[in-house]
């Protein structure tokens, strides 16, 4: 009964929502059977429903043959259309669930420099159940500047940054509020002839030197005011994943830049095995490490509580 009440359902002479979705799935599947199955409606349901919908549209969407039900030239050129309306369609009701219900539906955005996931991650987890169970937590790694034009167009509600100058005029209109002090040091693996050596380092030293390097612009920078002082140097890999990172400082044998407090809070815990030589008397070593937002936007009560969990979090393992 279930099939004949959605067939008639289907037996007007317009086109319709659910007609669209079953040449979504039918092109998806390239077989009646299997796309009835996903819909739950009977073969013969789904065949009647595709006819009316061509009937419709006035143009053949599929070609039916031994090997399966495919997609015409003109059914592929629609099929684009068909998925934009069922997805408009479905963002159109999530957005009135929200206008309805906008308790039930918070979402959180946060971008954060190269490397320190885990601090962010744990304090969402711990405390889901009795302070963010609506929420939606949006979190990813970006660059600096990434960060500064999505917090100064109101994109995500705050992103954490590692800077050297808090005047810095890439930040002059945004509220920076520090976290936490870091060092910068050269990261390189154990079997690495600097850690040999039994004096600071060098720049003859870094010359002979292979670097990977974050995608960071202060790290950018950084090896930039190097190159000033000692030549070309040999740059290998630009990454930003930490793991990605750890391979290739122990199995390239490459030295990279990295802030301590960001190493140590690092979701991959093999930077612990990882060795880390001054370089303070080379270069400006000190980094702020703190919060990015815009003062014209007002944080969500929820949004503060996990900056504040985040935050409490850093300080704890700092």
């Amino acid at each position: 009964m279930q099939h004949l009440i959605q067939v008639n359902h289907l037996g007007n002479d317009h086109m319709n929502f659910e007609q669209l979705l079953y040449a979504e799935v039918l092109a998806q599947h390239n077989s009646m059977q299997k796309a009835a199955d996903v819909l739950h409606i009977s073969k013969s349901g789904l065949s009647i429903a595709i006819g009316q919908l061509e009937g419709e549209l006035g143009v053949r969407l599929f070609d039916k043959s031994a090997s399966g039900t495919k997609l015409t030239t003109e059914g592929r050129q629609l099929l684009s259309s068909i998925s934009d309306i069922l997805r408009l369609k479905n963002n159109l009701e999530t957005t009135a669930d929200i206008v309805a219900n906008p308790k039930k539906h918070q979402k959180i955005s946060i971008h954060y420099m190269n490397t320190m996931l885990k601090s962010f991650v744990n304090p969402f987890i711990d405390n889901y159940s009795n302070k963010f169970e609506n929420v939606q937590f949006d979190i990813s790694c970006h660059e600096f500047e990434s960060i500064v034009r999505r917090v100064k167009n109101h994109e995500i509600d705050a992103g954490f940054i590692a800077i050297n100058n808090t005047h810095d005029e890439a930040i002059k209109s945004l509220a920076f509020t520090p976290v936490c002090d870091s060092k910068l040091v050269l990261l390189c693996a154990p079997d690495n002839f600097l850690n040999t050596l039994d004096r600071p380092i060098t720049l003859e030293d870094l010359k002979e030197q292979k670097f990977s390097i974050f995608n960071d612009k202060f790290h950018d920078e950084i090896f930039e005011r190097l190159q000033f002082q000692c030549g070309p140097l040999s740059l290998v890999f630009r990454v930003d994943d930490a793991w990605a990172m750890e391979q290739s400082i122990t199995r390239l044998n490459t030295v990279c830049f990295s802030r301590t407090l960001q190493g140590n809070l690092s979701s991959n815990t093999d930077f612990s095995n990882l060795k880390s030589i001054d370089i303070g008397h080379i270069i400006d070593d000190n980094f702020k490490l703190g919060w990015l937002t815009n003062p014209n936007y007002m944080l969500s009560k929820e949004t503060q509580e996990l900056l504040e969990a985040i935050t409490l979090e850093i300080k704890r393992d700092a």
